[in-house]
């Protein structure tokens, strides 16, 4: 098979036209795929010439110079003398330069997609399970790993022809599917939500931290910058339709749990073990987070099937939290539990500082902080505060 210069010429620019290409970047991009063909071409030979690729339209020049230097020889190439085998390769080269091309001048535009969602559409499932996608805001393919697809969906949902969202993770230049696509990943839940709750668009919300197996159960910590604006309704609307609007885009199974954040590692995590409720006591140590029960049930519930519920809070809080049954309890050598209080509070109290997930004391709260969480009257938290820090001297603690 051979190829005159007439006919590389108008199947040139028939691509120029079909992807809207400057004629002189397809003129550049022969040019390098020519030298790259021709250096492999001789790359084990014992007399390796410099390689000089001529390409010029306008002048009716494309052919590729061949210098020897060891024989003092010099040979011209043009299409005509090329093999099939030089053409079929010519042309991977020549479209992966092309790719390149393109993808760098996107670059910048893509860059400014990380993180956020995007439309695609499936057009192929290769051999290695890979979705390849065209990404239809940005014109561009782009590729979702195995490890970004989301097991319980593959049946129903990876079809070519389907169209999905996804969020952008990253860009490979050099690969023909350049943006990396996931629907597994944490960030794609983070970018349902803030592509739905004008909160989270106003930065009024801010997702603090989020931890997810994909088809299972999404954890999401939240906080808000405005005492007015409850950042755990925010998320949820009215009867849970603000999050319920966003469950199209995820698998059937998949529970969304929606907590406050909170500085204190230990109410954050008893916080987090929801739907596990009425912990009794918690510590931090430099290695876990304790936190016990005086349900059974409870503690099943903390850890979850297979320990998921457990996992995914400690991913949240980003420390290991332990569960346990509080006949394993053992007083920390620093501050004081709620449970070591049970015998010096009132059963309301006791009950309402539990509700409130105020299960370690290591410093005094302030006193309007503590009466506004609890809802008590001035005096009552004044007690409160007393019999802690009484329960603090005892023990030596820090801060009383």
């Amino acid at each position: 098979m051979a190829i005159d210069l007439q006919g590389l010429k108008i199947a040139l620019e028939d691509f120029a036209h079909k992807h809207k290409l400057d004629p002189k970047s397809v003129e550049r991009a022969l040019n390098q795929a020519l030298k790259k063909v021709f250096q492999d071409k001789y790359k084990f030979s014992i007399s390796r010439p410099e390689v000089e690729p001529e390409v010029d339209f306008s002048k009716g020049i494309v052919r590729v110079i061949l210098r020897f230097p060891q024989e003092s020889e010099t040979k011209i190439v043009t299409p005509e003398q090329f093999t099939y085998r030089d053409i079929s390769r010519l042309m991977e080269e020549f479209k992966n330069i092309i790719r390149q091309d393109q993808i760098k001048a996107k670059l910048s535009t893509i860059q400014a997609y990380l993180n956020k969602l995007v439309e695609c559409k499936i057009y192929k499932v290769d051999r290695n399970r890979r979705i390849l996608v065209k990404v239809k805001d940005l014109d561009v393919d782009g590729r979702i790993e195995p490890s970004g697809t989301v097991k319980v969906e593959e049946d129903r949902e990876y079809k070519p022809g389907k169209e999905i969202k996804a969020v952008v993770l990253g860009v490979d230049e050099r690969s023909p599917y350049p943006v990396i696509l996931s629907r597994s990943d944490p960030r794609y839940v983070q970018a349902l939500l803030e592509n739905t709750i004008p909160e989270l668009q106003d930065g009024t919300v801010q997702i603090v931290s989020i931890a997810r197996e994909a088809g299972v159960m999404t954890k999401i910590a939240v906080k808000s910058r405005d005492p007015f604006v409850p950042a755990v309704t925010s998320l949820l609307g009215p009867k849970g339709l603000r999050l319920n609007a966003i469950k199209n885009d995820l698998p059937r199974e998949e529970i969304i749990d929606v907590i406050q954040h909170d500085t204190d590692f230990v109410r954050f995590a008893v916080m987090a073990l929801q739907p596990a409720k009425g912990a009794v006591a918690g510590y931090d140590t430099e290695e876990d987070i304790y936190v016990f029960y005086e349900d059974e049930e409870e503690v099943l519930k903390a850890k979850g099937k297979e320990g998921i519920n457990v996992i995914l809070a400690s991913r949240l809080v980003g420390k290991k939290i332990s569960v346990h049954h509080i006949d394993e309890f053992k007083p920390p050598e620093r501050g004081v539990t709620l449970f070591e209080l049970k015998d010096k509070l009132q059963p309301e109290i006791y009950n309402r500082l539990k509700e409130n997930y105020l299960v370690y004391f290591s410093k005094m709260f302030p006193l309007a902080y503590l009466q506004r969480m609890l809802g008590t009257d001035e005096a009552t938290t004044i007690r409160i505060l007393d019999i802690i820090e009484d329960a603090l001297r005892e023990k030596g603690g820090e801060n009383v």
